[in-house]
């Protein structure tokens, strides 16, 4: 199935940083067919390759995929796998941890901002 957002965004990207797809290719350790496959057919690339790409262009995979529309790449890997962690979690346990977050950083959160959802 084709990812038309990737498609999209991987040739805005490539044309932004005035490369070819034969330099992109190169770059990647991958042909240019390939290249031009992901920027007009949408087929998405294995994981190891778009990692490649997220770092070559220096934003997110979730960006490059359409799941996420920041393009800033990710400053603190602990923070991010936190993220996604807590992202699994029910509401039930959203609010545990939230609550224990508060407990052990009351500092930086305000009295405030309790009836306020920090997630």
């Amino acid at each position: 199935m084709a990812n038309e957002i990737f498609m999209k965004r991987m040739k805005e990207l490539r044309q932004k940083k005035g490369v070819s797809m034969d330099e992109l290719a190169k770059v990647l350790n991958v042909t240019k067919s390939r290249v031009n496959m992901w920027e007009n057919n949408g087929s998405v690339p294995r994981s190891d390759v778009l990692v490649k790409i997220a770092e070559y262009y220096n934003v997110p995979t979730d960006y490059l995929l359409g799941n996420n529309n920041s393009l800033e790449a990710p400053t603190d890997a602990k923070l991010n796998a936190l993220q996604r962690n807590l992202g699994k979690l029910n509401e039930e346990e959203l609010k545990k941890a939230e609550n224990v977050l508060k407990a052990v950083f009351a500092d930086i959160f305000n009295d405030e901002d309790d009836d306020d959802d920090v997630f």
